[in-house]
């Protein structure tokens, strides 16, 4: 079939990719689909499908073209393997010279961030900057739909946040303001948003009013740091990830994660959800719900 596709979608049957993917398709905007697993990818209203990924940039070279405007998702993985993934794309998107990358980052990103995951989005963003190719870093907390993960089976948030405020970011939001800035030309000056809640609130606030939605007694516990790393050892976590989940909460205490903005309302007219209403929304979820399935905090 000919190609005349101008939006590009990596990572479109993961979690915002997909997000992303499907609000395109409901409007009836022509993209590339682009997945690893093309099997999972539900019914797009007739997008184009290429397979691959950033493991393959052989797969990426047949995906993009010039002029290309490209959601870049970003990899779940060691820093060290996203930044060696983030190269092999940027190095192909250089190559098809794409004509722009809307690139899934994180609040806070830099060089001097304490979550180890900030510092390679940061590295990401400067990637890119370098690469001369016109980008748009969207920069987001963790996601509000995971509401129900940041607490253990009894109830608790067991992370050593102290005081520290934090905002998240609800995941459909998030796609919404993707699909903007892939869409609309008019936002092509915005290198960096920042795609949050609109407020932030400490853990303990965060506990308060899963209680007070739910009527089940939440609570905010934390461990010291030390027990918490030997807590996230204890049910199966990963090095890595136990690592940036610590330093997360080191950036919440110093004030990292407290990131509130408007970028949402100025790019989609609506208003964000607050942290009450995405309660009630996943109050199902919730691990003292009745037959909520149980997880760590």
């Amino acid at each position: 079939m000919p190609r005349d596709l101008l939006i590009v979608v990596t990572g479109a049957s993961g979690h915002v990719g997909g997000l992303v993917a499907a609000e395109l398709a409901h409007r009836g905007i022509p993209f590339r689909a682009v997945t690893t697993h093309p099997e999972r990818l539900p019914d797009l209203g007739g997008a184009d499908v290429a397979v691959g990924g950033y493991a393959e940039p052989d797969t990426l070279m047949k995906a993009l073209e010039p002029g290309d405007r490209v959601f870049m998702v970003s990899m779940h993985a060691p820093p060290e393997r996203r930044l060696e993934l983030h190269r092999a794309f940027v190095d192909v998107a250089v190559r098809r010279r794409v004509g722009r990358v809307v690139y899934l980052s994180f609040v806070g990103a830099g060089p001097d961030a304490s979550f180890v995951h900030a510092r390679s989005h940061g590295a990401t963003e400067t990637m890119l900057a370098e690469s001369g190719l016109p980008f748009t870093a969207v920069r987001n907390g963790m996601y509000a739909d995971e509401i129900a993960s940041w607490f253990d089976p009894d109830g608790r948030i067991t992370g050593p946040g102290g005081d520290g405020r934090i905002s998240l970011s609800y995941r459909p939001e998030l796609a919404a303001a993707i699909v903007a800035l892939l869409t609309d030309e008019a936002y092509d000056d915005r290198q960096v948003v920042n795609v949050t809640g609109p407020e932030s609130f400490s853990l303990a606030q965060l506990a308060a009013v899963a209680s007070e939605v739910t009527g089940d007694a939440y609570r905010y516990a934390p461990l010291d740091r030390e027990e918490w790393i030997d807590y996230r050892k204890g049910v199966g976590r990963p090095d890595w990830s136990i690592e940036a989940g610590i330093s997360y909460y080191d950036g919440v205490r110093s004030g990292e994660a407290d990131v509130v903005t408007n970028d949402y309302r100025a790019l989609t007219g609506n208003e964000p959800l607050t942290i009450r209403e995405v309660v009630a929304l996943h109050r199902a979820e919730m691990p003292l719900s009745s037959g909520a399935a149980a997880r760590p905090g």
